[in-house]
């Protein structure tokens, strides 16, 4: 429920795949004329509207308008073909029926990606914000926190853990995680058009389910992430930590939504032409 005691509503917007979304509305407090203040949500892998209930009634309660897109393969939405240009044509296909004015894009993970190729594509687009949207281990390179000799081999032995995990999965949701894994996470990010933050969680979930030895991999993998990205020479992007895990979202729904209302412009605020 909302703050005024509304439901939101649940809707499945058409297209190449049907989508599942949830649209929280707008507070009606808030005065005609600047921004709308619409911001698409995205989850993460596997994930569903529902993980967002918490952090968009809160910004509903702000004045924004939160609709959360669940992407294909995922939740309520159909399957098929995952490619970045197709994800990116659905989520503009559900901005168009929504009528939402110039949204700004958040999302987490998978997600988190999905808001970077946007901020990629939509130079308009006041805010996006990339919640630990990056890729796994690729090159010896990145894991510069292991010992020399055992750095390739890491690499091969991440991937190909990474591999069996994805054999019993849907297709559409198997082929999103590989080409998660496939980004070239820096040229991604360098190539941004309108103002993007990377929120990097302080902690991670996942080194605790991987065995030992890759989630000490991947705790390289993240060091090398936090600095790489902290390097980027780019006027549109800013790097910030959140507290917590990559769950943040979940598990302390107000300080994402107050750091979220800190970044984003105010609904009805004046955006530049």
């Amino acid at each position: 429920m909302t703050d005024l005691g509304l439901a939101p509503a649940d809707l499945l917007v058409p297209g190449d795949v049907a989508l599942g979304v949830r649209d929280h509305g707008r507070h009606p407090r808030l005065d005609d004329g600047g921004w709308s203040g619409d911001i698409l949500l995205v989850p993460g892998a596997r994930g569903t509207a529902d993980e967002w209930d918490a952090v968009a009634a809160l910004l509903r309660g702000l004045g924004y308008r939160p609709v959360v897109v669940e992407p294909r393969g995922h939740g309520r939405s159909g399957t098929g073909a995952w490619t970045w240009p197709a994800v990116l044509a659905d989520l503009e296909a559900v901005a168009d029926t929504l009528e939402l004015d110039r949204p700004a894009v958040v999302g987490r993970g998978l997600g988190g990606a999905v808001a970077t190729f946007w901020a990629v594509a939509h130079p308009e687009c006041p805010l996006a914000v990339s919640i630990d949207g990056y890729g796994n281990p690729t090159g010896p390179e990145q894991l510069a926190a292991l010992p020399d000799d055992d750095r390739a081999d890491h690499v091969v032995r991440f991937s190909a853990f990474l591999a069996a995990s994805l054999q019993d999965l849907p297709e559409t949701l198997s082929q999103a995680l590989r080409a998660v894994e496939e980004l070239d996470v820096l040229a991604l990010y360098r190539a941004v058009r309108c103002p993007t933050v990377v929120l990097l969680s302080t902690e991670s979930d996942l080194a605790e389910v991987l065995p030992t030895d890759l989630g000490l991999v991947w705790l390289a993998y993240l060091d090398w992430v936090h600095a790489a990205l902290r390097a980027i020479d780019a006027p549109q992007l800013s790097v910030l930590t959140i507290p917590g895990s990559n769950d943040a979202y979940l598990s302390n729904p107000e300080n994402l939504a107050g750091t979220l209302a800190d970044l984003l412009p105010a609904p009805a605020a004046t955006l530049p032409a």
